[in-house]
């Protein structure tokens, strides 16, 4: 059996898998982040999983996560699961690469991932370049579902927030400051927290306030995250993860503005990625 899990900071797909790579069930868990997950967390979530119950049957574990991007952060996660999916083998990687791996069609791209974090790279189809490491949701997560749950938040304290909006906000979203200010900076999956507001962001995009928020927040991301890379007039723009696939209208339109090639927007890898190992295993 194999196992096959693409992991943001909120949430974790599985795809529970035969050794043909026919897929025989799904599953959900937390998103296992390294920098906002302790290794005792990790197991007592995969404890009670329904994970648990074919833990012993799993041959091959292929973990695509938010955060896994060193040796050292990479070892947070897989110390639990190597004991946990005792009679498997387990690898680790990064999210770029299980986008980059599901995206690629052929040829050369630029893939970005627009989930609760953000962050970019380019794939030739056999290296992944990154321009930059990822900032976090503090200094970096440009155009991330927790950098518009930021957003919407100052806007609402700072009296910003168009006044028809106001009461959608308070009757959907947490807006007692001193239980907002607590999950920010008491909470190891802040992060997380401040993307729960996204929804918000879809709820009211017609709005001109909120539309302008997203083509602006847009526009910021391609600067810094695009237009970073060699030749992107020239490359395919792909778009992966949850805020990608909501903002999809938004994105082709900031294509336009930018003079951009979009390729493909879809919300999760995992398919893809089946197939992707499928084909690894049957040529070993």
């Amino acid at each position: 059996m194999i196992l096959i899990a693409d992991s943001g900071s909120t949430k974790c797909s599985w795809a529970i898998c035969d050794l043909n790579g026919n897929q025989l069930d799904e599953a959900r868990t937390i998103g296992f982040n390294p920098y906002f997950i302790s290794q005792e967390r990790i197991l007592e979530e995969l404890e009670k999983s329904s994970l648990i119950s074919i833990k012993n049957n799993v041959k091959h574990v292929f973990f695509y996560g938010a955060g896994c991007s060193s040796s050292h952060k990479n070892k947070i996660i897989q110390e639990p699961f190597d004991l946990f999916f005792s009679n498997a083998d387990v690898v680790i990687s990064h999210d770029l690469d299980a986008a980059c791996y599901a995206m690629y069609d052929g040829e050369p791209n630029i893939t970005c991932i627009l989930g609760t974090g953000s962050n970019s790279c380019l794939y030739d189809g056999e290296t992944i370049h990154e321009n930059a490491p990822s900032l976090g949701f503090i200094a970096g997560d440009e155009a991330s579902g927790n950098c518009f749950g930021k957003k919407i938040i100052s806007l609402y304290y700072n009296k910003l927030l168009p006044k028809e909006l106001i009461k959608i906000f308070e009757d959907n979203y947490e807006h007692d400051i001193d239980v907002v200010n607590q999950k920010i900076y008491s909470n190891s999956r802040a992060n997380v927290f401040l993307a729960e507001y996204f929804p918000f962001i879809i709820q009211t995009k017609e709005n001109k306030t909120i539309k302008k928020i997203i083509d602006d927040t847009l526009d910021e991301f391609i600067h810094i995250h695009v237009k970073c890379f060699k030749n992107y007039e020239n490359l395919k723009i792909n778009f992966i993860g949850s805020v990608s696939y909501f903002l999809s209208e938004d994105i082709k339109e900031a294509a336009k503005r930018h003079n951009l090639n979009i390729g493909k927007i879809i919300q999760n890898p995992i398919k893809a990625l089946i197939n992707f190992h499928a084909k690894k295993l049957k040529n070993k």
